[in-house]
Parts: structure tokens; sequence; C-alpha cells
């Protein structure tokens, strides 16, 4: 409890809290029918590795991340829980739900020349026993294991539960490239702690990058862009520093998430109040501009798939369509490419006129 209290700060929980807790009690409980079925999958185009192919996302619904389902309310910014049964999902519901996806798609996956990396969500911590039970585990990997195009995997787990007898039993099944995703957010405690509400340490993500090397699983580093209470220019600095700093570490994968506003979280709270706008796309250019170079990326993959993009509850700047599907179209070239030349187009391009606005706000929010 000592640790614990060292990584959090009160005020800022018991708000996360409240709000977590009003948005619970209204939460809608499954059917055994829609305990059958993920939360959503698909196929798209995707950045492998060393090439461009293929993704397929399976969101699994779980009992939900451990960390907002408990005393501590979890993250400032994260309403995936609204995903989450929030109670114990019996094993075999959660089988059906990964066979039904994969079954789906099964035949698309073989019959095609590209190169598949599976991705695994579940709104929480894969190697959680009480989200995900071992037998669960085994056969996801086991079914995995038997299809050819299938070359990488990511699931995503807290450091808490990176344990090398976890990592282990996936080697014992499969020699595919795997990468855990763990959400460090930023490498600066301080922001972890009093803006976002990690419960996490950078000394822990240190000892977690450790384990992975050691039982050679790579790893994914989540970096949010624009925690609350940090404006754009805070934004940008506390970024490129992180991306600096894993890229210091030989992270494999860097993945930057600019903040959407997601129901019942403390970001929303804040922007239904006008304290908090998502970030501008013209932030993130100039933060991945000036934090990366060719180097880099021939050793390390960058991503960013941004959720909600040039939405109000996205990453955008104004709401004029044809800015902000520009802006998307550029980051989506560059993450495909790994080519900084893709970067650059952003200067090629007619400036829309709420350029001038951004750089009049970036300073204060």
């Amino acid at each position: 409890m000592t640790y614990m209290r060292e990584l959090s700060n009160k005020p800022l929980i018991e708000k996360i809290v409240h709000l977590r807790q009003s948005f619970l009690r209204s939460k809608k409980v499954f059917t055994n029918d829609e305990l059958d079925r993920p939360v959503s999958y698909w196929i798209k185009t995707e950045r492998l590795l060393n090439e461009i192919g293929k993704e397929i996302v399976i969101i699994l619904k779980t009992k939900g991340c451990s960390w907002a389902l408990g005393e501590n309310g979890g993250c400032s910014m994260c309403g995936y829980i609204q995903d989450s049964n929030i109670h114990k999902v019996k094993p075999f519901h959660i089988i059906n739900q990964f066979n039904h996806a994969l079954e789906d798609k099964l035949e698309e996956i073989e019959k095609d020349d590209e190169k598949y990396i599976l991705k695994i969500f579940n709104s929480g911590s894969f190697f959680d026993d009480e989200e995900v039970p071992k037998n669960i585990r085994k056969h996801i990997f086991e079914s995995i294991d038997k299809i050819k195009n299938i070359k990488e995997v990511v699931v995503e787990s807290r450091t808490d539960h990176i344990k090398p007898e976890n990592l282990q039993e996936i080697k014992e099944i499969t020699n595919k490239y795997v990468e855990i995703g763990i959400g460090i957010e930023s490498t600066n405690d301080y922001i972890r702690k009093n803006y976002i509400n990690k419960g996490l340490s950078f000394s822990d993500f240190l000892k977690a990058v450790e384990i992975c090397k050691n039982q050679d699983i790579g790893i994914k580093a989540y970096l949010l862009f624009k925690p609350p209470f940090i404006n754009e220019i805070g934004a940008i600095d506390d970024c490129k520093k992180s991306i600096t700093d894993l890229i210091d570490l030989n992270i494999n994968t860097i993945s930057i998430n600019p903040v959407n506003i997601q129901r019942g979280s403390l970001v929303e709270y804040l922007w239904y109040q006008n304290r908090y706008r998502p970030p501008w796309f013209y932030s993130l250019f100039e933060c991945l501009k000036e934090a990366l170079s060719a180097d880099i990326l021939k050793r390390t993959r960058i991503l960013s798939d941004p959720s909600g993009a040039g939405t109000k509850r996205g990453i955008h700047n104004c709401l004029r369509r044809e800015c902000n599907e520009k802006m998307i179209t550029l980051l989506r070239n560059f993450v495909l490419s790994q080519n900084l030349n893709d970067l650059y187009k952003i200067d090629q391009i007619d400036e829309c006129e709420c350029k001038i606005t951004y750089f009049l706000q970036r300073e204060l929010m």
C-alpha cells in the first residue's frame, strides 16, 4: 500500500473514482449470447516490422481492467471499461469470442498473399489470470501457431502481470514474433502520477522490459499524446522526450496515441467543462519530425492510429473535413512507409487558415 501511495495523487483518484462509479451504475449487463461474441474484429492494411501487410484485430469482452475496477479508479483518459463485462466472464465465453472472430476471417487470411499481424485487445491485461485465464491464453496461441500467414502477434498487459512464467508459456507454444503492449504513456513519473493516474513507475516499466528481453519477447510501448492538464507545447515536449527515452532502451515498437474523449473518463469531464481540448494534428507532426530520424526508423517501428481522428472527440485541427483528411492521410502514409519524407509532406500542402489559430492557442490549452 505504501508503494501505491507513492504512485498516486489522492484528489485525482477521488474524482476519477466518483466518475467511474457513476458510469458503472448505468452499465448494461451483457446476455450470454453477447458474451459469446467479441466487442469487435476486423482486417485492414497495417505496418509489420519490416514491411506493409495486414492486421487482424480481435477485441475480447472480458471482466475488464483490474486497475479501472479497483479502488484507484483507473487512468484519467480511459473509458475502455465500457466494453467490458465488469464481472468475471466464464472461460468458454471468451474462447467462443476468439473462435467466432478467427473462424469468420480464417478463409480470407489463408487465401491472402499478405503477411498478417494479429492484435488481441481485451480492455485490460492479457496476462491477468482473473481476466484471461491461462487455459484461454494457451488455446489462443495454439490456434495462432497453426496459421501460416500470421507472422506477428501483439497482446497488452500492465506490468504487474508480466512475469517470466507467463511469457515462457507462449514460447513453448509458438516461435512467431510476439510483442507485449505496455501503456507507459510518458516516461515522466510526475505526469504519469498526477495527470494520468497510471499506477506505474518508470522503474516498473524497466523491470518488465528486462523480463521481456530475457524471454526474447518484443516490447510495444504506448505513449499518450497530450494528457490532461498539459497544453500543446507541453504535449510536444513530453512526447519527444519519451520517444527519445524509449529509443535509448531499444524498444521494438512505439505507438503514439493522441487522446480521444472516452465516455465516463475524467478527460471527458474536463472536456465538457471546456478545460481540455484534444490535440491538434499540427502538434503531433511537429513532435514526430523533431523526435525521429531515418536511422531511428530503421531500428524502431513508429505507429500512430488515432481513434476518433478528425472529430471533436479525437485529434483534429479545425473541423473542416478537408483539413483533417489531409492530416489523416499523411499520418497513415508515414506509418505504413516508415519514411520521414511522408511526414515532411505536411510542409508542401496548402495550409489551412486554422494554423494561425493553432499558433495563437497552443500555449493556452
